[in-house]
């Protein structure tokens, strides 16, 4: 048993586990020959092995993966963190100037959010057929043609219409960048990047609410759409230029964080082969590694073919990982917490335009500055700690890493799930003052935010390989969650009260987070369940390499 973890007796390596450390575990004689980490991670086994070949993302220079997530990154928080709450500061006023109520006001957004579930499993079709850069682009395209519609005149007809279209360009940015991190990082190295664009895609959203209800107030509706458009624009024309495509055909045998059997001395023997003939004279360009690819082929919108299958196939991807409890776990708690957050803020332009407060959308955007701080303060624990915490724990576990070890985060969410929504719902029943509601929600969000990281960084650690498929279905399920709420969460709070909404959402997120416990305890063992029957390989809907690839 490893720190808790129960051992696995059907599979002498099961997929997901990983030697991190090779000092703890004493393993130089078989690591020796492996790519490692630089500097203060020297003795870090790198984990996937990166393959020979320039054009693998995992051997592309730092800087390089720094900007083509920093471009992603930005479109996420506009395509998603800012598309699902583009208006949640407004909806009293816009409700006031299309003379309809909130609920049918709400309920745009709502649609936004079906849109971007219902395209979720194509997303995930075509990103495993084709790559993920012709995906991102034409998504970002969507946001474009969908506010341009919303630009273009004040009605309701006109407003939905756009906020069907900006939905199918949410699915590919809350989805596919984090399967992106898995792409070009190592196992030590996700944990930043992921708190990163956990921050942006939910954190981000509170700010985007702030920023809107200014526009908002200050310009009027049509000039929230008018300057939206041009940040999609830059968004657009950046990713085309520096976002190459980043899915990858490399051998099994270096996808070490993923395959049954390591074979590190196998590895290990093809390192050193590769070592002499680099070093023999004449072998410095040798025909069976492609030559490095030139920025004007990197433009290329269109990359080949990843997988042969028939596309209706893929169609399914998705809802398979809800068969396997592992991933369904990883799936339903950080989708549950990132919708309790959106229910949140969904009835907060309802609540605080009455008394006590008869705030304006203005006043109303303002209120979402606390989950931005908490999310902040959430997105800093865990990307300051998160990959120390996993060095920690494998060194502790001689030297061998289990995606089981990101779970630990789930006990601080717990803690500040529960504590901040249970007294944000009460401090709303009772008129409390904004800026108390406000570090509350704050408080809700910190929790929020470390158990969305937790959550997924598992998923993605556990199944690298199937990590389309299973954001792509968290992204499916949260939206529709999303959905419900936009539908009800109001009328759930005119009939009884914003106490008894956020006691739910609060109790709810304690249980995900205690049930953290046994899959902490037995995830190993359900990794090694779905490695002898996983529905990925019985149907043949794998995107890997052949083995005679490599010599």
């Amino acid at each position: 048993m490893g720190l808790g973890v129960q051992e696995d007796r059907k599979l002498d390596h099961v997929p997901g586990t990983v030697l991190l450390n090779d000092e703890a575990a004493h393993s130089e004689a078989i690591t020796s020959g492996l790519k490692h980490g630089k500097g203060r991670d020297a003795h870090i086994v790198l984990s996937p092995q990166p393959s020979e070949d320039p054009n693998d993302p995992l051997n592309w220079p730092l800087l390089k993966k720094e900007i083509i997530i920093a471009i992603l990154c930005l479109g996420s928080m506009l395509n998603a963190g800012t598309n699902g709450p583009f208006l949640n500061a407004s909806y009293f006023e816009m409700s006031q100037q299309l003379n309809t109520d909130i609920t049918t006001v709400v309920l745009v957004s709502g649609y936004n959010l079906l849109a971007a579930g219902c395209i979720g499993p194509f997303v995930s079709a075509f990103s495993r057929k084709y790559g993920k850069r012709p995906v991102f682009l034409v998504s970002t395209l969507f946001d474009i043609v969908g506010t341009a519609i919303g630009e273009a005149r004040i009605s309701y007809k006109y407003l939905l219409a756009a906020r069907i279209v900006q939905g199918f360009s949410t699915s590919a940015f809350e989805s596919l960048i984090v399967a992106t991190v898995g792409d070009m990082y190592f196992v030590h190295q996700r944990g930043l990047r992921i708190s990163i664009i956990n921050f942006i895609l939910n954190s981000a959203s509170s700010l985007a609410s702030v920023i809107c209800g200014v526009v908002f107030q200050k310009l009027g509706w049509l000039w929230l759409f008018h300057m939206f458009q041009i940040f999609l624009v830059v968004q657009f024309v950046l990713m085309f230029l520096f976002c190459p495509e980043t899915t990858y055909i490399r051998d099994m045998r270096y996808n070490t964080d993923t395959a049954v059997d390591e074979k590190l001395q196998d590895l290990a023997v093809i390192e050193a082969t590769h070592k002499e003939m680099v070093g023999e004279p004449g072998q410095g360009d040798r025909t069976d590694i492609p030559k490095k690819k030139t920025f004007v082929q990197e433009l290329a919108v269109w990359t080949g073919v990843y997988s042969h299958d028939n596309i209706l196939k893929f169609l399914f991807g998705p809802f398979l990982t809800l068969l396997n409890p592992a991933a369904c776990y990883a799936i339903i708690a950080s989708g549950v917490l990132n919708s309790w957050y959106v229910g949140s803020a969904i009835i907060l332009a309802g609540i605080f335009s009455g008394p006590p407060w008869n705030f304006d959308a203005l006043q109303i955007g303002y209120v979402g500055f606390g989950p931005f701080i908490g999310g902040l303060i959430g997105s800093i624990i865990t990307g300051v700690t998160s990959d120390y915490v996993i060095k920690y724990l494998g060194r502790k576990n001689k030297g061998v890493y289990e995606p089981e070890f990101r779970l630990v985060f789930m006990a601080p969410a717990g803690v500040a799930c529960g504590l901040g929504m249970f007294l944000f719902g009460y401090t709303l029943a009772v008129g409390a003052a904004a800026e108390l509601c406000a570090f509350l929600q704050g408080v809700m969000m910190v929790g929020v935010l470390i158990g969305i990281f937790a959550t997924l960084s598992y998923g993605l650690d556990s199944f690298r390989d199937q990590s389309n498929e299973i954001f792509v279905m968290n992204m499916l399920f949260k939206n529709f969650m999303f959905y419900g709420l936009s539908n009800y969460a109001n009328n759930w709070v005119a009939a009884h009260g914003p106490e008894q909404i956020m006691y739910v959402f609060g109790g709810t997120s304690i249980f995900l987070s205690l049930l953290a416990i046994p899959v902490y305890i037995f995830g190993k063992r359900l990794r090694s369940w779905w490695a002898r029957h996983d529905l990925f390989k019985i149907l043949k809907m794998e995107t890997h390499g052949p083995m005679s690839e490599m010599g």
